[in-house]
């Protein structure tokens, strides 16, 4: 249950983080004021899509199935940072990145089922706590990397470590096989 809480709360929290540092690196590549907004809005645009395509199209097992890439898909595209990419590029970086967030989908029955009957509410309740606490501590401790290091590679690092949650996850999650139907 621990790992599967981490599953749900890192890759967001690393992505937050990179998320923070957007206007920043806007302002640093000297994009139009303009562009930041569409910038701003192109990541949860990506996590919609992403959700209704995965939530919709997919049966439960595919979803599970699709966990470890959906999350290296959070953060592979904000490596592509470390190229300096203009608004276009970046704009289409943060859609691919948003897109990756239906891994929760794929998590959330196996959640689910590691829970005791009574505790599910409690569960529930750390989880989404949780997740609100990380989303809120990766802007801050991704802004103070990015005073070191720079915003790009801020981001580029962000990236990196949800793409390594993605292969922590790889080690552990195996996806539940259908129940058949009599």
């Amino acid at each position: 249950m621990r790992r599967l809480m981490l599953a749900q709360w890192l890759p967001p929290a690393f992505v937050a983080g990179a998320e923070g540092l957007i206007v920043a690196y806007a302002g640093e590549r000297h994009f139009a004021p303009g562009r930041y907004a569409v910038l701003m809005g192109c990541l949860p645009v990506g996590m919609l899509v992403g959700d209704l395509l995965v939530g919709r199209l997919l049966r439960p097992p595919t979803r599970e199935r699709l966990v470890v890439p959906l999350i290296a898909l959070m953060g592979l595209p904000l490596v592509g940072f470390a190229a300096e990419p203009g608004v276009g590029v970046s704009s289409c970086l943060l859609l691919l990145c948003g897109f990756g967030f239906a891994s929760g989908l794929g998590l959330q029955r196996p959640f689910l089922d590691a829970l005791p009957p009574d505790g599910q509410g409690q569960a529930f309740g750390l989880l989404g706590s949780g997740s609100m606490t990380l989303q809120g501590v990766g802007p801050a401790c991704f802004g103070a990397v990015a005073a070191g290091i720079g915003t790009g590679d801020a981001i580029v690092l962000a990236g990196g470590a949800a793409a390594l949650t993605a292969g922590w996850i790889l080690t552990w999650h195996t996806p539940t096989s259908p129940v058949p139907v009599p």
